[in-house]
């Protein structure tokens, strides 16, 4: 019987040790586990972060074009008040030029017709 005893304390204490085995590797996988766990978190931040920031982009292009819009209205009025003045000179010499020619057209007129009727005073 002491044969039996031996044989069974040999098992349990086989058991026992592997017991204390699988203890350890459960102990290191639950530690694996929440490392794990918490990389996953994190890559989950990350992802969301993306997620907002092309949410952001989206916005920030929509803006970018209502700028441009803006800007080339403005550029517009710009430049149609930069060529005011030049507008208005232009359209002051032109009337001066078209009273310079009218006053030369008159005054060939009044010489013809003086040259036409010399008996008559001017």
């Amino acid at each position: 019987m002491d044969e039996n005893y031996t044989e069974l304390a040999v098992r349990i204490q086989e058991t026992d040790s592997r017991s204390k085995s699988n203890e350890h590797r459960l102990d290191a996988h639950d530690s694996e586990l929440h490392e794990l766990r918490e990389k996953q978190d994190a890559i989950y931040d990350l992802t969301s972060s993306v997620k907002s920031i092309a949410t952001d982009m989206a916005y920030i292009k929509e803006d970018v074009k209502e700028v441009r819009s803006g800007q080339d209205k403005l550029n517009e009025k710009v430049t149609v008040l930069e060529n005011k003045p030049a507008a208005e000179t232009k359209k002051k010499l032109d009337t001066i030029t078209e009273k310079l020619i009218w006053l030369f057209v008159g005054g060939l007129a009044a010489g013809a017709l003086a040259l036409a009727f010399p008996e008559i005073v001017w």
